[in-house]
């Protein structure tokens, strides 16, 4: 695999590319709210609770405090600080966003220490993470957010993840595309207030081990710096399953004066991991954790840069302007066929490709009182280029008796521009409404194919207006309700226009929806807070790889009910100090409306889901945590198969219950460090548990989920 530097693309200038890469400015691609700009650089007071910003920026400097949603929030939005993810004790992605209500996640590949597969709010479900808006940092995760939504590998260590922000409601007209199962934020971890140097090292169960090197200080002058470096591997614990990646962060921020900034981050990863893919029945029943196609594997990297500068201007007002810009490539290999028969050729398919992204635009807002209320104006507009320039796919004999020979090379380009805008506006006091809309332009998503000797083009685009409306009433300081509704889109898969029934006239429309939102938020005294949602999504023309094509199949519906309650019991019982409780649970109900399945459960949907923590301080520095989580049972295809068939892929998923455990012990050194030990324990009860996977390029079968996985870490923290 070849390692390129990051490329940005003419669509930034060269003072700008200059500018990226040698790290000297830039922010996230992020949506601040106008009342908080300005405002990061300053220390709040001990304790004192900090409320993120509409997705974060990078550059801002954050002092003691948890964040957290606002009661009278017009949408459905959870955040996990950096206790809550400690405590859970991932040991990958997957692992840690199981946390999150209404979300879970599955085995697809046998690399999930390293591929991940979430699913939110019964959105379709193929395995790749594909119907959500991922973001770190508030710069989009995925290859090409408007044309391959899927990241074969997440570009970011659970190592680095400081705190998750979950969003969905009406304020998801900021964002696009993929935004009706929501947009997930991973939080990474900000510029430290004083000279900071920490170190941490976790090791585990399968050679599992990761250490991460972190140094970072804000100076008198309003410069500031954070650097971070992690180095992660282990053998999974599927036999040949190991995964190597190396995880790399810099974040730069200086302050100008009169609230005028600049602000940057430059990373980049690399990631090598076996893929084994599924069992069929009699392999699974031989070696759950076996291995029947070794020659799988994904090796790729992932680079990416931004900057912003920001201005506070006159009567509560910003601006600022922001550019990003990310390469990703892609090896995959794989055995084919996935399942062979006695005697059959075993042939090696071997995939590369590099993907890019370069985005340019505007925000502001402002807050005035005009006609008797308050308003805060919240406005963008975004250009960005998306392109695959070369993706080939050679095959070769497995036993190395004749050469590779190229078998498809294809090409891709997606231009799309949006603009949006909303007004929060506040008729009294306790009452918030927020109006807004988004306009998506996809003017050029075209490609070439020259597919076994038959060349063929598509071009697809879009205009679509996308409107969004919410409001929050204050019944009480403690008491607040509200709804939302707005639509979304999600574009093509690149990936699919060669495996529609007739390539040469390839006809996918963009998947169009709409979500709303009921709910109801109660946080009193006693130390509870509970959140009721009633949600519903609609989907028009889903696109789907279940027929053996990828094609429009028409509508599917998920509504559901989310209760999410977080408990310091200590505020109600005194005895209780220390203790502290969060949980959730979602009931949905998802159904193909149209299409040869019609009336059937989506595909991986789930009726039920749950996630629970109990936790209790000793002290300030010693603590144990005890949770888990539930996830209903579900079907592997739309046909709703019940029966298991002999190549494992086909069947109905059985409903899992999983438990896992970790202690904490912190000392300190000195006036200015601590020394960190955690013990932990995942999958505590050692449940076997497996589902059908329906395979992708690394092959289906039955897919064992993770064993129990034991692992330690130690840590030491100087702060200055």
């Amino acid at each position: 695999m070849s390692k390129s530097p990051l490329f940005l693309g003419s669509a930034l200038s060269a003072p700008i590319r200059q500018m990226l890469l040698a790290g000297t400015s830039g922010l996230a691609f992020a949506m601040p709210l106008a009342a908080q700009q300005g405002q990061d650089t300053k220390e709040p007071a001990k304790g004192a609770v900090v409320e993120l910003p509409a997705m974060l920026v990078i550059g801002r400097r954050t002092a003691d405090g948890v964040p957290v949603v606002p009661i009278d929030s017009v949408g459905s939005r959870d955040v996990f600080g950096p206790e809550q993810v400690r405590e859970t004790g991932a040991r990958d992605i997957n692992d840690l966003v199981q946390n999150l209500p209404a979300v879970s996640t599955r085995p697809y590949n046998g690399g999930e220490a390293a591929a991940p597969s979430f699913s939110m709010r019964g959105l379709p479900d193929d395995g790749l993470t594909e119907y959500i808006h991922l973001m770190i940092d508030g710069v989009p995760a995925s290859p090409l957010p408007y044309g391959w939504t899927a990241p074969s590998f997440f570009p970011l260590t659970p190592e680095r993840v400081y705190a998750l922000d979950y969003i969905r409601g009406a304020h998801s007209v900021r964002y696009s595309p993929n935004t009706v199962g929501g947009v997930l934020n991973f939080i990474t971890q900000p510029i430290p207030q004083k000279r900071t140097f920490e170190m941490r090292s976790t090791f585990g169960d399968f050679d599992y081990s990761s250490s991460q090197v972190t140094t970072g200080a804000s100076t008198a002058d309003g410069f500031g710096y954070l650097m971070t470096y992690v180095d992660r591997r282990g053998d999974g614990y599927r036999k040949d399953g190991g995964f190597d990646q190396q995880d790399f962060n810099l974040k730069l921020r200086q302050d100008l004066g009169d609230g005028e900034f600049v602000a940057g981050s430059f990373s980049y990863m690399e990631d090598e991991h076996k893929a084994p893919g599924g069992l069929t029945l009699s392999q699974f029943e031989s070696d759950r954790f076996g291995n029947a196609r070794p020659y799988n594997r994904f090796a790729g990297f992932r680079g990416v840069a931004d900057l912003l500068w920001h201005k506070d201007l006159k009567d509560d007002a910003w601006f600022e302007t922001f550019a990003w810009g990310s390469q990703t490539q892609r090896n995959l290999v794989a055995q084919r066929p996935h399942f062979p028969a006695p005697g059959d050729p075993l042939t090696i398919s071997d995939w590369l490709d590099d993907s890019y992204v370069t985005g340019l635009g505007m925000r502001a807002g402002k807050s005035f009182h005009a006609l008797g209320m308050d308003h805060e104006i919240f406005a963008g507009v975004r250009y960005q280029r998306e392109w695959i320039p070369h993706w080939t796919t050679s095959s070769a004999p497995a036993d190395g008796s004749a050469p590779a020979t190229l078998t498809d090379e294809q090409e891709y380009t997606i231009e799309a521009y949006s603009v949006h805008i909303d007004d929060s506006i506040s008729p009294t006091d306790d009452l918030t409404v927020t109006l807004g809309a988004r306009f998506e332009w996809v003017p050029t998503a075209e490609g070439h194919r020259n597919s076994v000797g038959t060349a063929y083009e598509f071009d697809e685009d879009l205009s679509k207006v996308l409107p969004g409306v919410g409001a929050s009433y204050k019944i009480r300081e403690d008491w607040s309700i509200f709804a939302n509704w707005f639509e979304g889109i999600r574009a093509p898969q690149v990936w699919g226009f060669g495996l529609t029934p007739d390539p040469a006239n390839a006809d996918i429309e963009f998947e169009e929806a709409s979500s709303w939102e009921l709910g109801t938020r109660i946080e009193p005294d006693n130390g509870l807070a509970t959140k009721l949602v009633f949600w519903r999504n609609d989907y028009e023309d889903f696109l789907v790889f279940d027929s053996g094509f990828y094609e429009n199949l028409g509508k599917t519906a998920a509504q559901g009910v989310d209760l999410v309650a977080d408990w310091e019991l200590g505020d109600a019982v005194h005895a209780l100090d220390g203790f502290s409780m969060h949980g959730s649970i979602t009931a949905q109900d998802i159904e193909v409306k149209s299409g040869p399945n019609a009336g059937n459960d989506v595909p991986y949907a789930w009726g039920q889901k749950a996630a629970w923590r109990t936790r209790y301080a000793f002290s300030e520095t010693a603590g144990v945590s005890f949770g888990g989580h539930y996830v209903g049972d579900s079907y592997s295809d739309a046909a709703n198969t019940v029966a298991e068939n002999e190549n494992g892929n086909i069947g109905r998923n059985p409903s899992r219950i999983l438990w896992d455990a970790q202690a904490r012990k912190d000392f300190h050194v000195g006036d200015a460090g601590s020394f960190n030990l955690i013990a932990g324990v995942t999958n505590l009860f050692d449940k076997e548990w497996a589902l059908h996977s329906r395979g992708g390029f690394f092959g289906g079968g039955k897919v064992a989920g993770n064993p129990r996985q034991a692992y330690i870490g130690v840590g030491l923290r100087l702060s200055f």
